[in-house]
């Protein structure tokens, strides 16, 4: 089982440069990648409010041999500036705020970031957890169908996406389960799977799209949006899109997209009405 963020300890490199200017959730789970300013400028990031305290290994307030970072900071402010020494500098700053720690690996880039604003997200409860609606699962599965085109034209929109083509069947009696895409939404902790069903008998096989679900190990994990037909018909290949948000126990999941997945499709004696479009998560 693969871990993209907290439980790796490193979160996996974007392949997309989200833009010199940023906004990020806090969250205390997740190591945030923050492309700092070499050649020229500076990188500024900034807090919701006062800074408790700052902690690395290569980074210092004056240029020194062994530093890789040059750091501006007074204590008591919100906001510290920060440059690379060197082009392949790499550290991991541990920030203090709030009474939790954010851990932001930072590296040299020709491709900075300017400045970066930290905030707290208002849709997270009084446990901290983001409460992700139906409405934005919807928003997800609909960025997700779009991928290639935003790639291509907008990938300042794909900011946090990581995206697999696993290519894994799982095979059942008379259709076949190909993962073709998941894309994992690190935000809204959000996998959103494409597959393709296929049909290999002469008859209509027809599914509850509601009950779409994947499993790991020994661990299952429940849709928490299906956008599937719920019937293959006969001889036939059929697209369904399935979104898995959380663990089922109000926890955050981790889960990379490249994870091995067995997809899990329960049967149905027949199609009493259309399902396109379902959603199971409260």
């Amino acid at each position: 089982m693969k871990f993209p963020a907290a439980l790796s300890l490193f979160l996996l490199p974007l392949a997309l440069y989200a833009g010199p200017i940023v906004q990020k959730p806090l969250d205390e789970f997740v190591i945030y990648d923050i492309p700092v300013a070499q050649k020229s400028g500076t990188t500024t990031i900034m807090f919701p409010s006062q800074i408790s305290g700052l902690y690395a290994k290569s980074v210092a307030t004056q240029e020194q041999e062994n530093a890789g970072f040059l750091i501006s900071f007074t204590p008591g402010n919100f906001y510290f500036t920060i440059r690379a020494l060197r082009k392949d500098a790499e550290d991991h700053l541990t920030v203090i705020f709030n009474r939790k720690a954010y851990v932001l690996h930072l590296t040299a880039s020709e491709n900075p970031f300017y400045n970066v604003t930290f905030f707290q997200d208002d849709r997270r409860g009084k446990d901290g957890k983001l409460a992700v609606v139906p409405e934005r699962l919807l928003s997800l599965m609909d960025k997700a169908k779009a991928y290639p085109l935003l790639a291509a034209n907008q990938p300042d929109a794909l900011a946090g996406v990581l995206h697999a083509t696993p290519g894994i069947a799982n095979y059942y009696d008379n259709f076949t389960v190909r993962v073709r895409d998941v894309w994992r939404f690190e935000e809204e902790d959000t996998l959103i799977f494409r597959v393709e069903l296929e049909n290999t008998s002469d008859a209509a096989i027809y599914y509850n799209p509601q009950d779409l679900a994947v499993r790991l190990d020994e661990r299952i994990y429940t849709q928490s949006l299906a956008d599937a037909s719920g019937v293959m018909p006969p001889k036939s290949v059929t697209p369904a899109f399935f979104a898995v948000t959380g663990n089922g126990q109000g926890g955050r999941n981790h889960l990379a997209p490249d994870n091995k997945w067995n997809v899990l499709v329960v049967r149905a004696e027949s199609q009493s009405q259309p399902q396109s479009l379902t959603s199971d998560y409260k």
